[in-house]
């Protein structure tokens, strides 16, 4: 009977081992999983966009066009941006703000955060509405809503918002 009893409890203890590791195997695939809250890496951005306002967080100021702070007769007093998807995750970025022209590198994480970078502009005179568009080299995160793209900088203080062209 104690041989039965030891053989048992061996039996019991294999099925607890085999138990645990499915336990401890099933854990760890789902921590690999991305957690749901996590916004996807997207390329909503890809395309053409213009630039409608800059804000300031701070002091809920919006900036928009006028005649008197911009040059309507270069590129129609417009900045105009387009993003190139090289990569999931990276791409250039290129266009025309009013008077000048401007290009480089970016790069987007799952978290929303977007770095521009080896940006290389133009340099002849500028209105006011396209000089505040150098501030765009400061990006550091991004969101999408429907057909607007809102670039932010200095930590959430100051953005610039495009709209899809």
């Amino acid at each position: 009977m104690n041989l039965t009893y030891k053989n048992l409890n061996m039996k019991n203890s294999s099925v607890l081992m085999k138990v645990f590791l499915v336990v401890i195997v099933t854990l760890f695939i789902n921590s690999c999983e991305k957690d749901k809250n996590e916004k996807p890496i997207t390329s909503d951005l890809t395309g053409s966009w213009k630039v409608i306002s800059f804000e300031d967080c701070a002091t809920l100021s919006k900036i928009t066009k006028t005649i008197d702070n911009t040059w309507p007769q270069y590129n129609n007093g417009d900045i105009t941006v387009d993003f190139v998807m090289s990569t999931l995750t990276s791409g250039n970025i290129g266009g025309h703000n009013v008077t000048n022209s401007f290009h480089g590198d970016f790069t987007i994480d799952q978290k929303g955060r977007i770095f521009i970078y080896n940006v290389i502009w133009t340099e002849i005179g500028e209105p006011e509405w396209g000089d505040l568009f150098h501030s765009i080299e400061e990006a550091e995160s991004y969101e999408i809503k429907g057909s607007q793209l809102i670039i932010f900088y200095n930590q959430k203080k100051n953005g610039i918002t495009f709209q899809k062209s």
